[in-house]
């Protein structure tokens, strides 16, 4: 994979204009490097702190290796003073924050498996109305005590008057 160097990145009118108008590393660093590298273009990026790492490798993000983006190649554009990214035990980072990455397949997967479980446990606490854990020893006895409180119903808000109209 090629490295990316000074004039790729002073070649990006954002990054020259960012003294300007501003630039946001967390969100414009991985569509630079996306537009870049198009082996890119199957992983996600993303941004964690050192006390969010740990929960972040559990989901399986992992980070990006220092020998996959060249940081002193993007400190040696317009804007290291104020963006400039660093590398610490071969790994990427910005401030305080570690650059990892994930397969799309898998962040996908990730996503639905969340979701799948907040519907389910709506479906029990809303409509089954009556719910115990499937693990709980007891959970026969507690079915019988489990009900939620929780009532939805739809709710319409109110129209006003609208807007006045013109005085001519």
């Amino acid at each position: 994979m090629p490295k990316l160097t000074k004039e790729f990145w002073n070649s990006k009118s954002e990054i020259i204009e960012a003294a300007v108008k501003g630039w946001d590393p967390i969100q414009r660093l991985p569509k630079l490097l996306k537009e870049a590298y198009p082996d890119f273009k199957v992983v996600e990026f993303g941004f964690c702190s050192e006390a969010d790492m740990p929960e972040w490798m559990s989901q399986g993000w992992i980070p990006l290796a220092a020998d996959h983006f060249e940081v002193d190649e993007f400190n040696k554009s317009d804007i290291p003073s104020r963006f400039g990214l660093h590398e610490v035990g071969g790994r990427i980072k910005w401030r305080d924050n570690t650059l990892m990455v994930m397969g799309k397949d898998f962040r996908e997967d990730l996503k639905n498996a969340r979701n799948q479980h907040h519907e389910d446990q709506y479906r029990a606490s809303v409509e089954d109305k009556k719910y115990a854990s499937p693990q709980d020893p007891r959970k026969d006895e507690m079915a019988k005590y489990a009900e939620s409180s929780l009532e939805s119903s739809i709710i319409q808000p109110k129209r006003g008057p609208g807007r006045p109209p013109n005085k001519k």
